[in-house]
């Protein structure tokens, strides 16, 4: 065989052998998760956010999947806030408006997060009431957020899509707690 012919069929070789991976790789969803997750609003998001964490696989009850979908919601919250106050600390001069819109912005995710950490210790004493209690009240600093925003605009835009993604997977959470505690 030629040196080029073997090096082609080396490289098919070994395409083919990356292209069963996936299926050699696949994890196995947690039908906890599953189950759970079709009883929130935001099913899709719910799946693969949570199912993207290492700790669902893990999971054993309804309370851990609602604290993981906690620390899920924090964390984008995070990035979030980190985004707002990069914007207005960048340099590059906001429309008036826009700048309000960002500092107005920036409190109530400075709130929200003071409540998602609150819910997080409140889910390990296994008070799902004050839970949802929290939760609701990061949604509707999410909503206060959104209802400033113009969803068609640059930065606002950007803003909007974030602030928008944060409140469902605050909902997520509120969905599992309301499994732990209904009504």
């Amino acid at each position: 065989m030629k040196p080029i012919a073997k090096n082609v069929a080396l490289a098919l070789s070994f395409f083919i052998c990356l292209s069963f991976f996936p299926i050699i790789n696949t994890a196995v969803t947690n039908p906890l998760l599953t189950e759970t997750c079709q009883k929130v609003k935001n099913k899709n998001l719910c799946t693969s956010s949570l199912g993207a964490e290492h700790a669902t696989q893990d999971a054993k009850d309804v309370a851990a999947l609602a604290l993981i979908a906690i620390n899920v919601a924090s964390n984008h919250g995070v990035n979030t806030s980190v985004y707002i106050k990069k914007q207005l600390l960048d340099g590059k001069i906001l429309e008036p408006t826009t700048e309000q819109n960002f500092e107005d912005c920036s409190e109530n995710f400075e709130d929200a997060m003071q409540e998602l950490d609150d819910a997080l210790a409140v889910t390990l004493s296994r008070d799902f009431k004050q839970v949802k209690i929290e939760l609701e009240s990061a949604i509707d600093d999410a909503d206060t957020c959104i209802s400033v925003l113009n969803p068609k605009a640059g930065k606002d835009k950007e803003l909007y899509e974030q602030t928008n993604r944060f409140r469902q997977l605050v909902s997520n959470a509120y969905d599992i707690a309301n499994i732990l505690a209904p009504n």
